[in-house]
């Protein structure tokens, strides 16, 4: 069985598309491909992001834009291999989170991920589930992090605790116990990953990111201003816990600059000391919240960033293992993740782990969008 798997994360630099093959249970990535997007598109996205700007009428518009953007991507995965449409069995989409609210604060709990499954189902003909997070959310749950479902079924050891890393716009870990049980994975985000990080290299550098963290490594931390960024609450707090741009936002972004004068420092200084604050997020959760632990990989954007992975190691004292280290691919992980929790909703198995997410119970997860003549799906 062939299927694909969508990924359009916090970072907005487009959509991560993985082919890959599955066969008596077993996954494997066949190809990745990332579709960037425009410059244009991702700021229109960014403004919709938060509260103060978003747009209901552009929403609307970029929920059907997404879609497109998601069938352009599966047909550019496809470009130069043996497969057509009708070879694919199905479609897994996660679809880009537009605000995600899993406690109430006076709302009811809720996630939205926009990016139109009818569109890619359309012009296709593949089945498509998306809305991943929601029955998570109904049953109780935060709806992330859904990437330790995949995790636990690619990485379970008998030897070793393993740590595994994701640093993407929000950086989230995987806890696996060797011989651990389902209910033993401990996973949840531990803050900002890349996300202030991008932000503040384009703002002050006019650079997208701060490529291998070169910018990072020539500077200094300024002590008293991260001394103040330690005491952000998210970081502190016990999980299940998850967050997004919905807290780190480009509003908070400004806030802390005026809050902290960033106009006064060397900019250099500013990015160290905001990647010293994202390793301090990672090293903070390690220390207080998981068990012992042997092996740490690195998957996701900040893997590249030597500043993360320098610190990181001489934190723990643990040399980190990159994706790559072990013949997989950092940047394919969470669209690998989505094809595997796809393969579980049309299979009728649970997706979600509740000793994660904090949901009352396992559940099936997903919404499908079946394609036409499908008898599968007929009730009459």
């Amino acid at each position: 069985m062939i299927a694909i798997g969508l990924m359009s994360g916090t970072s907005l630099d487009g959509v991560d598309a993985a082919l890959v093959a599955i066969e008596n249970g077993n996954f494997s990535l066949l190809k990745y491909e990332l579709l960037p997007y425009e410059k244009s598109f991702r700021k229109r996205l960014m403004r919709n992001l938060n509260n103060e700007t978003a747009c209901l009428q552009e929403i609307c518009s970029l929920n059907f834009e997404l879609g497109y953007k998601f069938l352009e991507a599966v047909d550019k995965l496809l470009t130069d291999t043996e497969y057509k449409y009708d070879d694919i069995a199905f479609v897994a989409s996660h679809g880009q989170t537009i605000w995600h609210n899993p406690q109430s604060n006076g709302f009811v709990a809720s996630t939205l991920q926009i990016g139109e499954a009818a569109v890619i189902t359309h012009y296709t003909n593949i089945p498509v589930v998306s809305n991943f997070r929601n029955m998570d959310i109904i049953a109780g749950g935060e709806g992330a992090p859904m990437v330790p479902m995949s995790e636990y079924l690619l990485f379970k050891s008998n030897t070793m605790n393993i740590v595994l890393q994701n640093i993407g716009g929000i950086a989230n870990l995987t806890y696996i116990p060797k011989n651990a049980t389902l209910e033993q994975v401990i996973a949840f985000d531990t803050g900002p990953g890349n996300v202030m990080i991008d932000y503040y290299t384009n703002k002050y550098f006019s650079m997208p990111f701060d490529i291998d963290g070169n910018i990072a490594l020539s500077g200094q931390v300024i002590s008293e201003v991260f001394s103040e960024l330690t005491k952000d609450p998210f970081i502190m707090r016990k999980p299940p816990k998850s967050t997004g741009r919905e807290k780190y936002n480009q509003t908070f972004m400004e806030e802390t600059a005026q809050r902290f004068n960033f106009s006064h420092y060397d900019k250099a200084d500013i990015i160290t000391t905001i990647t010293e604050f994202t390793v301090y997020s990672i090293t903070y959760s390690y220390q207080n919240f998981i068990g012992e632990y042997d092996r740490v990989i690195f998957g996701g954007g900040g893997s590249h960033n030597r500043y993360i992975v320098r610190r990181t190691e001489e934190i723990t004292g643990k040399k980190i293992c990159r994706q790559e280290d072990l013949g997989l691919n950092s940047d394919a992980k969470e669209a690998m993740a989505f094809a595997v929790l796809g393969y579980l909703t049309l299979s009728n198995k649970t997706g979600n782990i509740p000793s994660v997410t904090g949901a009352k119970e396992s559940v099936v997860l997903g919404n499908i969008t079946p394609r036409k003549d499908d008898d599968k799906w007929r009730l009459i």
